[in-house]
């Protein structure tokens, strides 16, 4: 059985205010939310803060952590448009736990590599 891991304090904080922020927008301004038929709902970003709030996640949240952060850190273009705290590209990033939780899921996958 996959051993939940804990996420720290102040990713579960950055992505719970991620969310309450995301949420007091229309719908129409979140980041994180894809049309589905005729429906806006919540994709991945809002589920994984979820997924961070409750406080544990698996083995495989933390890899696609560390996967989204490398594909979205890089880019000059995704930095340049998280500089405006408000738009969807920084409350995305908040939503998956913020810098802080860019620099702690490649640590844990490099930690969780070495043990195999």
């Amino acid at each position: 059985m996959p051993k939940d891991i804990v996420v720290p304090s102040n990713i579960r904080s950055t992505a719970r205010k991620a969310i309450d922020y995301n949420l007091s927008l229309p719908i129409s301004r979140r980041a994180a939310y894809k049309d589905e038929g005729s429906k806006r709902v919540a994709g991945t970003g809002m589920r994984t803060a979820r997924r961070l709030v409750s406080g544990r996640i698996d083995e495989q949240q933390v890899r696609l952590m560390a996967a989204w952060f490398a594909r979205h850190g890089a880019s000059d273009k995704e930095k340049e448009a998280r500089r405006d705290k408000t738009s969807k590209a920084s409350v995305a990033w908040a939503l998956w736990g913020g810098s802080a939780a860019a620099r702690w899921s490649a640590a844990k996958v490099r930690e969780l590599d070495k043990k195999k």
